[in-house]
């Protein structure tokens, strides 16, 4: 039987629990790069977000997503992503959903625009494949670490 991947909201009440199966180059890329602890971040997400979701396959969380405002009167959105240690054996059920949902955050800004960790190379792969641009690598966040920027604009 294929699985299926459920997109469903999340609370920032499931933050700690969700917070603690978040995968490793996730986990670096929030805590070591930009100095935040992964709940408090995820807190932060699920808060500052249009819209803000889980997807859950064979009734595990395999990521955290959505977007928020960066601005209003150019329309630029800021979409992220924050997968779990479930990710990679639910990689296909994952994928699935994952167009439809960068689809329907562009009906919400014109453009989307954010920053991934040079280190985070599955993201990276994963982010080409939506069809997301990138900048060259710059120092970000407060250890200046290589970020690299990508966006992707409404057709």
């Amino acid at each position: 039987m294929k699985q299926k991947a459920k997109v469903l909201p999340v609370s920032v009440d499931e933050a700690a629990e969700i917070a603690a199966i978040v995968r490793q180059a996730d986990l670096d890329e929030i805590t070591e790069a930009l100095g935040i602890e992964m709940e408090h971040g995820l807190r932060l997400c699920f808060g500052g977000s249009c819209k803000a979701s889980k997807i859950v396959v064979d009734g595990k969380i395999v990521a955290v997503f959505g977007d928020s405002i960066h601005d209003v009167q150019q329309s630029i959105g800021v979409p992220w992503l924050i997968s779990t240690i479930h990710v990679d054996k639910r990689a296909k059920p994952f994928l699935r959903v994952c167009k439809d949902e960068v689809a329907e955050m562009l009906t919400r800004h014109a453009t989307l625009v954010n920053y991934v960790d040079v280190r985070n190379t599955q993201a990276i792969r994963w982010l080409r494949w939506l069809g997301f641009i990138f900048s060259d690598p710059a120092p970000y966040g407060p250890k200046g670490l290589p970020f690299m920027m990508f966006m992707q604009a409404r057709t």
